[in-house]
């Protein structure tokens, strides 16, 4: 058996079953509630859950007027940077309706303690008809944003709608790339942006706790 195989067992032995509000104990998230199933989202929980980010996640908090997340799932990067981060207007964007339902069950999980406020949406943002463009949002051009991106393969229309905002207001961005292809296009088309980019690799340990992404090549950017 593989040794990703013994720690799904462990984790079904160890670990109680169902979802329930818990606290994050260790990690990024350290200290915040979340709805969590450690059936399929333990590590959430262990602060591994795409820890490879954190050193990036965590040198833009605190620093930023605004952030734009793009697929924010169950909301637990907007939660951190509105309680941790003290960022006052963090833009969600979750198109699934099941996952917006859990981000709002988060943050009622959380009451007051988020410093800044929430604006969530449940629609895709790009350039179609139905999109929501990153240049038509409300965002002071003149102060530091940041804008994280997940959204399974439509990196780069997602980029594309932000050209304006990109170019004048220089936010730093957390993409994640879900092929070879649309990583090579991605990073082409952010540096003729003028930006810098770093890679941030999946961790060596990953082959033991693997995230069980179905993708062969899924990896970040961190553009600045």
């Amino acid at each position: 058996m593989q040794v990703s195989g013994v720690v799904s067992k462990l984790k079904r032995a160890l670990l109680p079953a169902g979802q329930q509000p818990r606290t994050v104990p260790v990690g990024l998230y350290r200290g915040i509630k979340l709805n969590l199933d450690f059936g399929y989202q333990s590590q959430h929980y262990l602060g591994l859950w795409e820890r490879e980010t954190y050193r990036a996640i965590r040198a833009v908090a605190g620093q930023i007027d605004w952030a734009v997340d793009v697929g924010a799932g169950r909301g637990e990067l907007c939660l951190y940077l509105l309680i941790v981060g003290c960022c006052p207007h963090v833009y969600a964007f979750e198109p699934n309706r099941q996952e917006a339902a859990e981000l709002r069950t988060n943050f009622t999980l959380n009451g007051s303690r988020k410093k800044g406020e929430l604006h969530l949406a449940e629609k895709f943002v790009g350039t179609g008809p139905d999109a929501v463009r990153l240049d038509d949002l409300p965002l002071d051009r003149f102060k530091r944003g940041f804008i994280k991106i997940d959204v399974d393969g439509a990196e780069i229309d997602v980029l594309k709608s932000g050209q304006l905002l990109l170019t004048s207001a220089r936010p730093s961005i957390l993409l994640e790339v879900h092929s070879v292809d649309l990583e090579e296009d991605s990073i082409a088309m952010l540096r003729g942006f003028g930006y810098k980019i770093k890679i941030i690799d999946n961790a060596w340990w990953r082959v033991f706790l693997p995230e069980q992404r179905p993708l062969d090549h899924n990896r970040w950017l961190m553009a600045t």
